[in-house]
């Protein structure tokens, strides 16, 4: 590639426009700042990383490619060059004190070394390096159970992959979370404690996140702690922002779809090793191992995550192991088995809370997993799909309070809850028409004891559902319609019909137009007096584009009626209106270096009295939330880092002791020691909420953590 040149010089027209267009988008994040909360993060892996996706043995394993236009040789050329043309983005929390004008200089020299003093000169021919003269390939993604390219998905879709998940040194899915526009969580506190999100103002527990198509939302709140997810078995994660009943059932906000990974087909023993140590005695344990043997593929990791805590009452240490086999039948079929298992004791110091009044302490969360996924090819187009499933929750949760110095704990609330059920479907077709058909059928059952008292259970439940669900797409030429149906008999609260029609346009090659119009529901919690189903009824609209150079832009419009909405914590029912719009953008890399960044705003009122919704301890509803990230790649020296902010402005009720402060920034930074050694270990570094930003909706119970830093190693072997 181009020598080092210090100052920097052009050698050609192109090397100047870049970097102009880099200088506007930097000036526009700087200037445009809201006051408000944002979110950031589409992210791509680079093309070497797809080179070795599965498409063979053991099923497709597909990724998502930015959609970053660049400057092309030719109409026809749609070959990604190099994996500099892709973007990633990050999360955000910290702990040590250093002074806060130390790490602001710190960031501009680094940053100023980075854009002049090592910045690479590039002659005329290799530009193609760089990303500027091809348009990078669709990418495939399956949130509607069958695969289609992102130009023919009318929702609101983000897209992240493993690699992007190694990039942020992530531990779970929380930090995962807070990197993407749209998305913010509540609190942001010790690995594997304690959160609510929200999408758009959709709270968690309307949100349907699923692990290999199993649900993941507990029956008693339907909520789901994404902070016990680990991420190390997690191959991508596709992110619908709004109402996808039709498809999914129960998910009037959204769904969160994690894609396993599965078994490497090129070798018979693989794997990575990782450990981390940080602020706190805060440290990350994880290995796996992959392989296949001629039919037989199997994949299997395993983790331990603990803390001292990093904010008080979030002590925390949580053991999880994962494992899936995979045979290949004849004719191309597939037979998986997964099995999964967690043991979390998250809170282990909120005994110490007597300033509080109470104590509130999670002393034990258990949750085991199994499946078995039979997919086989009955014709050219036509597939068959049969997935059985079993699961098991165990939660226990101590109140008390303070005795004269001493802490006496007078419930002990147990959660039990089970379920197992089927999936069957018949898909045909491919990108341009396709429809997929299935039947879902479930029984559960859930109970909630106190062991400390003498009473009946609050509840003793159990329910069987079922639903028939059917969708579709049908192209002609640059226009795709996008039909959806689903029936439910919920089993708790009658019966419901979700629909959805959404339309894509393909404008230009580079620019797509979305809409849809959806009905969407979720369910009431076995707690509920009511059995009343929470409804939505939504429209979107958009465009995607990277018709300006350099640059991919995309805008989303929603507007959402809900009825009968149940908040969270002091549980109001109430009817709404939110509506709002998402910027999101990207650039393409220049001299390695590429910046992300998105603004969502959100306009939230009570439909009966008109009076906006203020985040409070029943929902949280931040008008605006910013994310921001600065992403450096030096793949020959196996250098790659990224500087990540949020912002969130929370609109809290007054008197209430939400508090946002500033923007919370995170460094991550990961160094491959011998990059062209496949043994070669990996050092990485991360710097938490580096200048103690304030972003959380209790001060009281959920302090954010402050400023910490943590260290690590990873081997691929």
């Amino acid at each position: 590639m181009g020598s080092f040149s210090s100052p920097l010089v052009f050698r050609n027209i192109h090397q100047l426009r870049a970097l102009v267009a880099v200088q506007q988008v930097l000036t526009i994040s700087v200037l445009s700042t809201p006051s408000s909360n944002t979110s950031i993060a589409m992210m791509s892996p680079p093309d070497d990383f797809f080179s070795s996706a599965l498409d063979g043995r053991f099923g497709k394993r597909l990724y998502t490619k930015s959609k970053i236009p660049a400057r092309k040789k030719s109409s026809s050329s749609k070959t990604i060059k190099n994996q500099n043309e892709f973007n990633y983005l990050l999360p955000i929390s910290t702990g040590i004190c250093v002074r806060r004008n130390f790490y602001q200089k710190l960031i501009i020299v680094l940053l100023a070394s980075m854009l002049c003093g090592a910045l690479p000169v590039f002659a005329d021919d290799e530009l193609d390096t760089l990303g500027f003269t091809d348009a990078p390939e669709e990418t495939l993604i399956s949130t509607s159970r069958i695969l289609r390219p992102t130009s023919k998905v009318a929702e609101n879709v983000t897209v992240i992959t493993a690699v992007d998940i190694v990039r942020l040194n992530a531990h779970t899915l929380a930090e995962v979370l807070q990197a993407v526009p749209g998305i913010q969580l509540d609190y942001l506190r010790t690995p594997s404690s304690f959160t609510f999100f929200n999408i758009q103002g959709a709270l968690s527990n309307t949100t349907m996140v699923l692990i290999d198509g199993i649900r993941q939302n507990d029956f008693d709140q339907n909520g789901v702690w994404v902070g016990l997810i680990p991420v190390q078995q997690i191959d991508r994660v596709e992110i619908i922002k709004g109402a996808a009943s039709a498809t999914w059932g129960p998910a009037l906000g959204g769904v969160i779809n994690i894609i396993t990974k599965t078994p490497n087909p090129e070798r018979t023993v693989s794997g990575m090793v990782s450990g981390s140590i940080g602020s706190n005695f805060t440290a990350d344990s994880r290995a796996e191992l992959s392989g296949a043997k001629e039919r037989l593929g199997y994949y299997l990791t395993a983790g331990n995550l603990r803390s001292d805590g990093l904010s008080p009452n979030t002590a925390t240490n949580m053991n999880s192991l994962y494992g899936k086999l995979v045979y290949t039948l004849p004719g191309n079929g597939t037979v998986t088995l997964g099995l999964s298992h967690l043991a979390a004791k998250p809170g282990l110091d909120e005994g110490d809370t007597a300033r509080w009044g109470f104590v509130h302490d999670n002393n034990e969360y258990r949750r085991n997993n199994g499946f078995i996924k039979f997919s086989q090819p009955l014709a050219a187009k036509l597939n068959l799909d049969l997935d059985v499933y079993i699961t098991n929750r165990d939660d226990h949760t101590k109140l008390g309070g303070s005795d004269q110095d001493a802490i006496v704990f007078f419930n002990d609330l147990t959660v039990r809850e089970s379920s197992r059920g089927a999936n069957a479907r018949l898909s045909w077709g491919d990108s341009e028409r396709s429809l997929i058909t299935g039947f879902e059928y479930a029984k559960a059952k859930a109970t909630c004891t106190d062991l400390l008292s003498s009473d009946p259970p609050v509840y003793d439940r159990s329910w069987d559902s079922w639903s028939l669900y059917s969708n579709g797409t049908y192209s002609i030429d640059q226009l795709t319609i996008l039909p959806g149906v689903r029936l439910d008999h919920t089993g708790l609260a009658g019966d419901n019909t979700s629909y959805t029609l959404g339309a894509t346009y393909q404008l230009t090659e580079t620019t797509t137009l979305r809409t849809y119009g959806a009905k969407g529901f979720t369910l009431p919690t076995p707690r509920s007096q009511t059995n009343t189903l929470q409804k939505i009824q939504t429209i979107q609209g958009g465009i995607e584009s990277g018709a300006v150079p350099y640059v991919w832009l995309k805008g989303t419009y929603f507007y959402n009626i809900l009825r009968d909405s149940e908040s969270a914590g002091d549980i109001a029912i109430t009817n709404q209106t939110r509506q709002g719009f998402e910027i999101e953008a990207r650039t393409t890399p220049l001299f390695n270096v590429s910046l992300t960044g998105g603004y969502t705003y959100l306009y939230a009122k009570n439909s009966d009295t008109g009076e906006r919704l203020q985040s409070n301890s029943q929902q949280t509803v931040p008008p605006h939330t910013v994310k921001f990230a600065l992403n450096y790649d030096k793949a020959d020296l196996g250098l790659r880092g990224v500087l990540t902010g949020n912002y969130a402005w929370l609109n809290a009720t007054d008197g209430y002791p939400a508090a946002n402060a500033g923007m919370v920034w995170d460094l991550h930074l990961n160094w491959k020691v011998k990059p062209k050694s496949g043994l070669s270990p990996e050092l990485f570094f991360s710097g938490h909420n580096l200048f103690n930003g304030v972003q959380t909706t209790d001060t009281v119970l959920y302090e954010n953590a402050k400023r910490w830093f943590e260290g690590g190693v990873r081997v691929n072997f």
